[in-house]
């Protein structure tokens, strides 16, 4: 009889072979998963770690103009003007509405030159005349500041249509020929780095207007793009030095605008036939614990983020910094690296109180879930397509169960009072939202309902996990880490 031994033996080795085949493509298999572009849908395409510039730009090429007020400017100016590297100061503009010095800086009066008869009898000109005059006298511009803030930035708004045009005016009159002229608020934090791959990629000698316009119809406008807007070389050549006039001639016709940006727009088009060129999601209207995050927004490169206060422009650039002399990092800061650095290591377990995750803000209508009522109204919501919500009015146990059971929902906030939710909802106590958001405390307040006073709180919290399972699985194309 033949010994079975030996062929019993060459079986082990193959086993163990096969064994480990099956846990290795089990382990492969909980890999994040990566598709080249070609098999994805243009609106899931990733970004490649680094933008093709066919067009690179240097940085003393792009003049920056940064816009301020003259009661801010002392508090505003600088904190950016530290958090911004010395290189950039050549080509670094302070727009304002009043002339000063701030250290080695000057701040531009952009109206100063505005034709007088046009300014001398109108209203909105109220504020630049008493800063003028405060100025003359030495008295403190801070108190021509309004108590109430809603007035305060009324004034502030009606001024701040005439600077737009004058500002493009004056940047090319400091900085002429450059390639690029960026105007932004003074607010707003730039990451240099993606801004010239951007720019990199378009021919300045043609003429482009880049912006994200606002929607006129929401109550935050400018909430999600913000008010940036960059020019080219060809744009700004066509529009000031082949109509020398151009700029004074359209103070008489500002008046009739509500908004700067709809004054710029105006000019383009009517001098230049120049339109918006296309939007850039890279640009935010929004800071790090504001932005929607969301599949659309995670792999964009971050370009520039609007309304970003002092000490949270200092975490980012911090951030910044980290990650090119620390980690040295050459991947582009992107809506992912924000949110695993500043909204990841955030206690989402439990429900915060007096805290508005802004789940209900008008910015965020697109990603509020709908109810199920409102969803068979509108034939599946593209943001509910399998059926909307269960209402959570009753309570904000409730709130939050119903956000728990929609497979879209990854955060909600409960207000003690039905308030708007900005699409068929209607006014509701419970708003849920698809994209996650930080927000911040909100103190409770008096508001009236009905000629009653009541008292408007919030209360919100989040799905983490359900957010972090999708985020664990999502890898930007090109990522080194």
């Amino acid at each position: 009889m033949l010994s079975t031994g030996a062929p019993r033996l060459r079986l082990i080795p193959r086993l163990l072979v096969l064994v480990a085949a099956f846990y290795a493509l089990i382990w492969v298999s909980g890999f994040p998963r990566e598709y080249d572009d070609e098999e994805l849908p243009p609106n899931r395409r990733h970004k490649t770690s680094m933008l093709e510039q066919p067009f690179p730009v240097e940085h003393n090429q792009v003049v920056v103009s940064v816009k301020t007020t003259a009661m801010d400017a002392y508090t505003a100016v600088p904190p950016r003007l530290v958090l911004t590297k010395t290189e950039y100061y050549d080509t670094l503009i302070v727009m304002g509405d009043l002339a000063m010095e701030i250290g080695a800086f000057h701040v531009e009066d952009v109206l100063g030159r505005f034709d007088n008869k046009v300014m001398q009898h109108n209203p909105d000109f109220e504020r630049y005349r008493k800063q003028l005059a405060f100025a003359r006298s030495r008295r403190k511009l801070e108190w021509l500041r309004e108590a109430d803030a809603h007035k305060e930035a009324e004034i502030r708004s009606k001024l701040d249509k005439y600077k737009w045009l004058r500002m493009v005016g004056r940047a090319w009159e400091l900085r002429p020929d450059r390639v690029w002229y960026v105007f932004a608020d003074i607010d707003t934090y730039l990451v240099r780095p993606n801004l010239l791959a951007w720019l990199g990629q378009y021919d300045a000698e043609k003429p482009y207007f880049f912006a994200n316009p606002p929607d006129m119809t929401s109550d935050a406008p400018f909430g999600f793009g913000g008010t940036m807007f960059v020019l080219s070389v060809a744009a700004m050549r066509e529009l000031l030095r082949e109509r020398k006039s151009v700029v004074p001639d359209w103070d008489s016709r500002i008046s009739d605008y509500a908004s700067g940006f709809e004054v710029l727009t105006s000019a383009l088009s009517t001098e230049i036939n120049l339109t918006v060129s296309g939007s850039i999601s890279g640009i935010s209207g929004m800071h790090p614990g504001t932005i929607p995050y969301s599949p659309s927004l995670w792999c964009e490169h971050v370009i520039a983020m609007h309304n970003v206060p002092a000490e949270l422009a200092s975490d980012i650039w911090r951030l910044e910094r980290e990650r090119e002399e620390w980690q040295h990092s050459r991947d582009p800061l992107t809506f992912a690296v924000l949110w695993k650095n500043f909204i990841q290591p955030e206690d989402m377990l439990n429900p915060r109180s007096d805290w508005d995750n802004l789940s209900s803000g008008p910015e965020n209508a697109k990603w509020n879930i709908l109810f199920e009522s409102a969803s068979q109204t509108k034939h599946f919501h593209q943001h509910t397509p399998h059926g909307g919500a269960t209402r959570g009015e009753d309570s904000w146990e409730a709130c939050r169960d119903s956000c728990i059971s929609n497979v879209h929902c990854v955060q909600y906030s409960y207000s003690s009072i039905p308030t708007p939710n900005y699409n068929d909802n209607g006014p509701t106590k419970c708003h849920l939202s698809s994209t996650m958001r930080l927000g911040a405390v909100v103190d409770p307040r008096i508001v009236e309902v009905d000629g009653k006073q009541e008292t408007l709180s919030w209360k919100s919290g989040w799905v983490k996990d359900k957010f972090e399972r999708w985020a664990q699985h999502e890898r930007c194309k090109g990522q080194q880490n």
